[in-house]
């Protein structure tokens, strides 16, 4: 049977990753006037820009794509530090793995935990939109919780993967970031896949970002998981898992090397 080294070590010291990445977000509060919470109020101004400027060309009621936007902003905020910050791990942490003898399965652990904390940072939008009737609460919000659970099981694989691909080439964590605009234009965080029609649906359907904002948004919304969505998105945790522990397996000893 797979050894699954990505989990064994965090799950015997759970304190150790947890500790890291709650101090990485104390630490960005230190001189700043809101730390995290700038990653809340951009959420917040994109929710009422896109509403009264997209929701006006979109023609769509105000309320409802306010909704839409703001759980596809949750979303797309965590997919976008999978692509982006949470590659960067190795190299963010390169101080802890050249000085002390720490497992990197830690280090990854830590940097998806981190995004929990930011998630709840974005969840006070979300609060004020259910006070204010933008979003209606519904039995189906409560699957909002298992899946943000699962997300943050696939986050860990994606995360190792991802990071050992940054710290062998320097270049790739550039070309994403100018990248990442294009993704984000190309899912439907802004848009919905019912306004195009025909082969241009390809554009949704067989992009895996598209799975992972819809896998957390539909509950945030009250509605109804679509069937689709989750059993995809589970067999992509899946396939992440066993193809990411072979990889970690094989290349994690050469990091200290490459960065």
């Amino acid at each position: 049977m797979l050894k699954n080294i990505l989990v064994k070590g965090p799950c015997e010291n759970p304190r150790l990753w947890s500790t890291l990445g709650w101090l990485d977000v104390v630490q960005s509060y230190r001189r700043s006037f809101l730390g995290p919470f700038w990653i809340t109020f951009n959420t917040a101004i994109w929710a009422v820009s896109m509403t009264f400027v997209y929701g006006a060309i979109f023609g769509m009621p105000k309320k409802d794509y306010a909704a839409y936007i703001i759980t596809g902003m949750i979303g797309w905020t965590w997919v976008a530090a999978l692509i982006t910050e949470m590659g960067n791990t190795f190299i963010v942490y390169s101080g802890y793995i050249k000085g002390i003898a720490i497992d990197k399965a830690q280090l990854i652990w830590a940097m998806t935990y981190k995004q929990i904390i930011i998630l709840a940072h974005n969840l006070i939008v979300y609060a004020v939109a259910v006070v204010f009737g933008v979003i209606h609460l519904t039995p189906y919000t409560l699957l909002s919780i298992p899946a943000v659970a699962v997300f943050f099981l696939m986050s860990i694989p994606l995360t190792g993967l991802v990071a050992i691909l940054y710290a062998r080439y320097r270049d790739l964590p550039r070309l994403m970031t100018s990248a990442i605009i294009i993704i984000m234009l190309l899912t439907p965080v802004f848009w919905m896949p019912g306004m195009i029609t025909g082969w241009r649906t390809a554009v949704y359907k067989l992009n895996p970002v598209y799975y992972c904002i819809e896998f957390l948004r539909q509950p945030l919304l009250g509605q109804r998981p679509d069937q689709v969505v989750v059993a995809v998105f589970l067999g992509m945790t899946l396939a992440l898992w066993v193809f990411g522990t072979l990889f970690y397996r094989r290349y994690h000893r050469y990091v200290a090397f490459w960065i």
